[in-house]
């Protein structure tokens, strides 16, 4: 969690600098806006010096895209675990067995028996390898939808060139002290979960 919260961290960072150039470009692109980044884009406070934060943690935490995301990927990383756990175990009691039966065993039946047995580790650690790096891609593509959606969503809500920075603030993180009147998470929010539902549908 801790990683995603530095992900999501960045991403806001790299907002930021989006929304920069769009307030300071001369001809900025107009793009066609949903209804509901219109309606929070209207209620969003305009504040001396354009500095608003989104509360990181709080985004996480509450954002339905990003926890959905979270289950399907802890279900699949346990089906993994499961799947390979017993494979695992399989193997274990067959090389148990082998070893009690060994001395019973002629040295060609000794060999034969422990080349299967060291080819099934092998075949297991590959397995393992392959699974777990699916594992890695699936989250790191899912950490670059997260990075998208969040900042076109920041970036549309400030089509009235409001803001000069979006923070990112977490706890623990570079910002020591953030005044609630500057906080734009709970609209931010709303926005980003509307979406996801209506993108649903």
């Amino acid at each position: 969690m801790k990683n995603l919260s530095l992900i999501l961290n960045f991403i806001l960072l790299i907002a930021v600098g989006i929304l920069y150039y769009l307030h300071f470009s001369n001809g900025s692109e107009k793009s066609s806006e949903s209804g509901t980044v219109q309606e929070i884009a209207k209620v969003l406070p305009s504040v001396p010096g354009g500095i608003v934060y989104v509360n990181s943690d709080s985004l996480l935490d509450n954002y339905t895209y990003f926890k959905k995301k979270k289950e399907e990927l802890e279900a699949k990383q346990e089906r993994i675990k499961n799947e390979l756990t017993s494979e695992s175990d399989r193997l274990q009691k067959d090389a148990a067995d082998y070893q009690e039966k060994a001395a019973g065993m002629t040295d060609l039946q000794r060999q034969q028996t422990e080349e299967q047995l060291m080819a099934r580790q092998q075949k297991l650690m590959d397995k393992k390898d392959q699974m777990l790096g699916q594992l890695e891609e699936e989250k790191s593509k899912s950490s670059e939808e997260l990075y998208l959606k969040v900042s076109s969503f920041i970036r549309s809500l400030n089509v009235n060139n409001k803001y000069n920075f979006v923070l990112g603030y977490s706890k623990g993180g570079g910002i020591l002290f953030a005044n609630d009147s500057l906080d734009i998470t709970g609209k931010v929010l709303e926005g980003l979960n509307k979406e996801y539902e209506e993108g649903k549908k």
